[in-house]
């Protein structure tokens, strides 16, 4: 990239609104119910004699807000098999497009016919986009030691609808809710459909509302040697 170049992408960045789509790690956040929890513990300190203050951070890959790598439910041997480290860098940034289903009920599942609806009166969704869904599930994100009912229910997409935008070769699929697949699907497949044909899937997102239709967003995961998934800084560009 020339210098002339890098000030344009500057300029043109900080002409736009940037949302925070992530949650904030901390203890007692929601967690998957078979997932490990998260601790953040302190290691050393100023009153020990330190020079530095040093936490000690315990947490699952799927911690948070997080990006599931293929390898998460795809097997070795597998063309789609990828770890987080070894995934394209292209796949955690693009043009992202943002679909309301804030007026579902836990059950609700979003169907091949819905997408399609919503591409006739928004525009296609194209190879290499990012497609979010906007549930507003994020409402229910309290403290274990507060409530739990975002870890209780939730609605998710549907089987023919993620083979669908699998079939569009999207980079990412994201949502704000606990998982791409309704607490009450039978079985995972909206995670083989994704995940099986390269598709990352993105979880426990937040603002969605903020970013309705398009946007540009940057979803960066930690380089983890043979991870299954890790937690992510996600930022959207509007």
């Amino acid at each position: 990239m020339s210098l002339s170049s890098a000030k344009m992408l500057s300029a043109l960045l900080n002409d736009l609104q940037v949302i925070d789509l992530s949650h904030t790690l901390e203890e007692n956040m929601p967690s998957y119910p078979t997932h490990s929890r998260y601790f953040h513990t302190l290691w050393d300190h100023f009153d020990q004699g330190s020079r530095a203050l040093v936490y000690q951070l315990i947490l699952n890959e799927h911690t948070g807000t997080h990006m599931d790598a293929t390898a998460h439910f795809i097997q070795e041997g597998h063309p789609a098999h990828r770890y987080m480290a070894e995934t394209e860098i292209t796949q955690f940034f693009g043009r992202a497009l943002t679909l309301d289903f804030s007026h579902y009920e836990a059950k609700d599942t979003v169907s091949l016919e819905e997408i399609v609806t919503w591409e006739q009166q928004n525009g296609s969704i194209e190879t290499g986009d990012i497609v979010l869904l906007r549930f507003g599930w994020d409402r229910y994100w309290t403290p274990r030691t507060v409530d739990h009912p975002y870890t209780k229910s939730w609605p998710g997409l549907g089987g023919e609808a993620a083979e669908y935008l699998a079939g569009k070769r999207v980079k990412a699929v994201g949502c704000d809710t606990l998982a791409i697949d309704s607490s009450f699907a039978s079985g995972t497949p909206a995670h083989y459909a994704l995940l099986g044909n390269g598709v990352n899937i993105i979880e426990n997102l937040t603002r969605l509302e903020q970013i309705l239709g398009e946007s540009f967003v940057f979803a960066f995961p930690l380089k983890i040697k043979e991870g299954s998934g890790s937690p992510i800084r996600a930022l959207a560009f509007k």
